[in-house]
């Protein structure tokens, strides 16, 4: 066992580029850990986010338009979001389908809301 007198001089005798790497590989290892800790909170925190917002729209508070304006997603965000779905088989093609069937139906009915000259 080292003495707590020969302790400076053991460490005098490792050479600098061993302590350098050693405090560089350190580093990587906290800072890895850290930022998969904070991307881990943030998905976390989005996904309790979206199913709060899934429980305004089955209970009825919100439209379909809003939640999906509230989660920041366009429609060609959404659209490639259920085609992930889709291949990672999370989600199955007539469901899929039904779901892109509402989209547009939705995107139709603002757009006529919008417009309501072009109608007739």
């Amino acid at each position: 066992m080292l003495e707590p007198s020969t302790l400076p001089a053991t460490l005098a005798a490792v050479e600098v580029p061993v302590l350098f790497w050693t405090g560089v590989f350190a580093t990587t290892i906290v800072w890895v850990l850290v930022s998969n800790l904070r991307q881990f909170s943030q998905t976390r925190q989005r996904e309790r986010t979206r199913r709060e917002i899934a429980a305004y729209v089955a209970e009825g508070s919100i439209s379909p338009a809003d939640a999906r304006t509230m989660m920041g997603a366009d429609e060609t965000e959404f659209e490639k979001k259920i085609a992930d779905a889709v291949s990672w088989g999370m989600l199955s093609s007539k469901k899929a389908e039904q779901l892109l069937k509402a989209l547009r139906d939705d995107r139709e009915s603002r757009e006529r809301s919008a417009n309501p000259a072009s109608m007739g």
